[in-house]
């Protein structure tokens, strides 16, 4: 106990876990140092320091109560009730309480008010009041409180994977809507926060309900759920990845070549339930005629996924299998509702009952943050000016006037620009094996880029040509291309090329890049592609995202509609994946399950072009859409104009724009007070990691570093010695130079080794030199040449004297490294 009074721990100790017991809460009920934010959360640069609430009161697991704050005896009893309510409304618990073991101050979230030297809440109280706030009738009580599935298991350590705050309360909230008797919903959560593991949970709580009924009433037949959607690998993972392991017997994939009725969970797609189009998954060519044979009330829940899509439209085909399953009570789920056009989110499933934004995500942990490289070329910043008489690359007389970015590609095709794209990528992604995504205009502007990354990496490609890959629709091969791009565990495809197929719903865990080299049209399109890089993967240390921006789409993150509901649009033209313009007059759903059957709503079609007249300016229109065969250009010289940095800053939840060197040295001189310090925490593999953790939290890569200070094409030079001369001004050793310089200083060390040990040191410091630390401290290093050369592992352990004593030279040879 400190001078001034007991701590915080003290004070939870000996005054609030007793009046907390005191008024009937067990131990079972109370969770302390609750965590609300990623377990594994590592905070980015700006952020606050690791949230978690002091104590969490739940009735029964996975229900929170109260959420209390407590402080110092000393202190105020309503210093920490700030932090208590926002903890309470983010987990939708009914009480916050904040005290200082004397005294308390309870806020109740429900009716709003705070009330001082407050009596604790018992836990019937507590209850009484979520359930009455919540309107629960009985049977939604008996299921919030029932168990999770708990079939979802870690990889790693085999332990539990349990739901996130956030996933929890969306369940919550449907099973309370569903009590009230709604019959449409509407889930909205960003892309990579776990949309179908959530779904999954609400069936399990659903179906086992229904299970626990049948005991007492056996007329009661199953719990039948459809999952929907309209793509094929939007119904083959959540089938295969997440619910068969809660359902294995129970659920299915129907098609008309796959027809069952015992089963209870049935995954199908709006094409193979559609009675107007033909099954794509049999050979027989004909009509489906699939819904016809489930009765209207077969389902009592149909999920639809990725629901702005599909049968957005009241007058899409599609609409027509809800309308079919209208007793059912339906929920839809996406990162993006739409409201343009005909297609309104809202209009079918009402408001969404729980959202959870990407900026949420990121600032609790959740969602990889995201960086962003600007580039701009000259043809861009300041538009290409065709004179009259120009021709093209196949003789015909090209329009005069300025062409600027939205007719690149779609109405002037210029493969110089495409080249300089294509540069760019290669020298950001480099020689690492990191996954990007190239979003390019049409198919053919997606060849285009594949044969320039291909041609700038000839030795990669010799080896195998699919490093980089075409992944859309007109490959034969796209299936297979897509199933090993999206495999983490495989590496080629490392670089996939698309212009819509990869844009939704498909789950690139390890993704690092999104590079956009085509305009987007609306803000849900746009959440949707760079919601392919926002899943975490700490398997691959990856935390963050890179977005590579050549049309200054980013500027959507200033939309006031990008983390909010979206706003109202016009009527607009819509263009197919080739550029043309499409007659949206009466067009069905009928778009295959490789690309979005909704074509991409683009806010400016293809401008006319006439003599004299211009992009910018409009001139006198001759033609109300795109020429058939689009004009190439080829021969002009393309350059940057510009190129920034951007990224995300948790205050505004928008991009910032910063230096990128000068956004190292500041997080470098704020973590260390000099460059001693920072050399003994490199020089030691656990602080060591701490450092590189921290670089990666604030979005700063060592490869990209050193191409940014202009060392790439010089000797060797570790990121510690970078990170100095950045910080300090000191100059920089290479690694070569750190090597010799440690065998020199310590020639005494060396000399009193035995002859083999110094052999093996002295390869060591070989190997520093020419490939870096990790070499050193990798345990696996004595199983590849040049040191498996000299025996095995545990002969190698003996020259030392044994396992401990190797361990301990080598950790000593990376202080000897790192001593000056």
């Amino acid at each position: 106990m400190s001078s001034s009074g007991p701590n915080e721990a003290d004070t939870c100790a000996d005054f609030v876990l007793p009046a907390i017991e005191a008024v009937g809460w067990v131990g079972s009920q109370i969770t302390e140092q609750f965590p609300v934010q990623a377990e594994l959360h590592i905070p980015i640069a700006g952020s606050q320091a690791k949230r978690r609430a002091d104590y969490v009161l739940e009735f029964s697991p996975g229900v929170p109560l109260a959420v209390i704050e407590a402080k110092r005896l000393w202190a105020s009893p309503g210093d920490g009730l700030q932090q208590a309510i926002r903890y309470a409304a983010m987990l939708d618990a009914p009480f916050a309480l904040s005290t200082n073991g004397k005294g308390w101050e309870l806020h109740n979230l429900i009716d709003g008010l705070t009330t001082k030297h407050a009596e604790f809440p018992t836990p019937i109280e507590a209850w009484d009041l979520f359930t009455e706030s919540h309107g629960l009738n009985a049977e939604a009580q008996q299921l919030l409180v029932s168990r999770f599935s708990d079939h979802h298991r870690s990889a790693a350590d085999q332990s539990v994977r349990r739901l996130r705050y956030y996933q929890r309360r969306a369940v919550h909230e449907v099973l309370a809507a569903l009590s009230r008797g709604d019959r449409r919903m509407l889930l909205v959560m960003a892309t990579g926060t776990g949309k179908t593991f959530t779904a999954m949970q609400l069936v399990w709580k659903l179906w086992n309900y229904r299970r626990k009924l049948q005991q007492s009433n056996n007329a009661l037949r199953n719990y039948r759920v459809l999952y929907l959607a309209d793509r094929k690998i939007l119904v083959d993972d959540p089938l295969k990845k997440t619910f068969r392991l809660a359902f294995p017997e129970a659920a299915i994939r129907v098609s008309s070549a796959n027809l069952k009725h015992s089963p209870d969970i049935y995954f199908a797609t709006y094409q193979a339930m559609d009675a107007s189009t033909v099954d794509q998954e049999d050979d027989t060519g004909e009509k489906n005629d699939l819904l016809s044979q489930y009765p209207p009330d077969f389902f009592d829940l149909v999920i639809v996924d990725e629901c702005h899509r599909g049968s957005a439209r009241e007058e899409s085909s599609w609409r027509e299998i809800l309308n079919h399953f209208a007793s059912a009570a339906q929920l839809g789920m996406t990162a993006t509702p739409v409201n343009k056009g005909t297609a309104d989110t809202f209009e079918y499933f009402g408001n969404p009952l729980y959202e959870y934004s990407l900026r949420q995500g990121i600032e609790d942990g959740f969602l990889a943050p995201y960086t962003i490289r600007r580039v701009e070329f000259d043809v861009d910043e300041s538009g290409l000016e065709i004179a009259e008489g120009l021709t093209d690359a196949a003789g015909r007389e090209l329009p005069a006037g300025v062409y600027t970015t939205r007719d690149f590609e779609r109405t002037l095709r210029l493969p110089d620009r495409t080249q300089a794209m294509a540069r760019v990528i290669d020298r950001v992604v480099g020689d690492t094996t990191d996954r990007a995504v190239v979003f390019c205009v049409d198919k053919d502007h997606a060849l285009e880029m594949v044969t320039c990354l291909r041609n700038l990496r000839p030795e990669r490609t010799r080896v195998n040509a699919e490093w980089v890959a075409r992944i859309m629709t007109a490959e034969r091969e796209k299936d297979r291309l897509l199933e090993e791009f999206t495999d983490p565990e495989r590496t080629i495809p490392q670089i996939a090329v698309t212009t819509r197929l990869l844009s939704t719903g498909v789950d690139i865990q390890d993704l690092r890049y999104v590079v956009i080299a085509r305009a987007i049209g609306t803000v849900p399109e746009f959440k949707q592609i760079i919601g392919r890089g926002t899943r975490l993967y700490p398997e691959k240390g990856k935390y963050e995202f890179e977005i590579i921006d050549f049309v200054n789409a980013t500027a959507t993150f200033s939309d006031p509609s990008f983390d909010g509901p979206p706003l109202k649009k016009p009527i607009i033209d819509v263009v197919d994946e080739d550029g043309a313009l499409v007659d949206t007059t009466d067009t069905p759903d009928t778009g295959d399950e490789g690309e979005d059957p909704d074509t991409t709503a683009v806010e400016e079609p293809p401008p006319p072009f006439s003599a004299g007249g211009s992009s910018n300016t409009g001139g006198s229109a001759q033609t109300s859409h795109a020429p058939e065969a689009k004009f190439e250009l080829r021969g002009i010289v393309v350059e940057i104009a510009s190129e920034g940095f951007w990224v995300h800053d948790l205050e505004s939840g928008k991009p910032r724009l910063v230096s990128y060197t000068d956004w190292t040295r500041d997080l470098v001189l704020e973590a260390f007070s000099g460059p001693d310090e920072l050399l003994a925490a490199w020089s030691a593999p656990d602080s060591r990691s701490t450092v590189v953790s921290l670089l990666a939290s604030a979005r700063i890569d060592p490869a990209r570093l050193t191409v940014e200070l202009g060392l790439e094409s010089g000797a060797p030079i570790d990121t510690v010695d970078q990170l100095i001369q950045l910080a300090w001004n000191h100059r920089a050793p290479t690694r070569a130079e750190r090597a010799r310089r440690a065998h020199t200083e310590h020639r005494s060390e060396f000399e009193s080794l035995g002859e083999r040990a110094r052999v093996v040191l002295e390869i060591l410091l070989d190997l520093y030199a020419k490939k870096g630390i990790d070499e050193v401290s990798s345990p696996e290093i004595v199983s590849v040449p040049p040191l498996s050369d000299r025996g095995t592992a545990a002969q190698i352990a003996s020259d030392f004297g044994g396992p401990a004593h190797w361990h301990e030279a080598r950790t000593e040879l990376q202080r000897w490294l790192y001593s000056a």
